[in-house]
């Protein structure tokens, strides 16, 4: 470049582009990670804000609310009386298992379980949700059998 001259070069532009290409394509694969991590701690939160909104719901209703899981689903069916209502889950996040009871609307149907809460809060039975995402991290959603305390774990309770 001439001394009095402003600007820069198309060489100085392309190392310049390369070295951000090269930057993006190294912190790429972390970003993904990232992502998934994330969106499976999003659904769990929303699973336990649901059960805990259909424990209210019983009480505040005065009947019996449950929340229907399906093994290896990405979404779960929230039911109070007549009414129902589907909730599904982010991209790459499904449910492996669930320890509830079966559901009773469709008791041959093996891969429901129903987390069902009784008219004065109390859960017919404590169970746990296994959550998982496309890498296979995990994270649970508990329910205590006699507190109805509902929280999110990394480790399996054995409930």
């Amino acid at each position: 470049m001439k001394p009095d001259a402003s600007g820069y070069t198309l060489v100085e532009l392309l190392s310049v582009l390369a070295i951000l290409g090269l930057i993006a394509m190294l912190v790429w694969p972390r970003y993904q990670v990232l992502t998934d991590e994330l969106a499976l701690r999003q659904a769990a939160a929303v699973m336990a804000r649901e059960l805990r909104l259909a424990r209210q719901s019983a009480i505040t209703y005065g009947s019996e609310c449950a929340v229907v899981f399906r093994d290896d689903s990405d979404s779960y069916l929230v039911r109070q009386g007549e009414k129902s209502r589907t909730v599904k889950m982010h991209r790459g996040v499904e449910t492996a298992w669930s320890r509830f009871p079966r559901d009773p609307t469709s008791p041959f149907d093996g891969s429901r379980s129903a987390c069902r809460f009784l008219p004065l809060g109390t859960p017919v039975q404590g169970g746990t949700v296994h959550l998982k995402n496309q890498r296979d991290q995990s994270l649970y959603v508990v329910v205590a059998p006699v507190t109805s305390r509902v929280r999110v774990t990394e480790v399996d309770p054995g409930i």
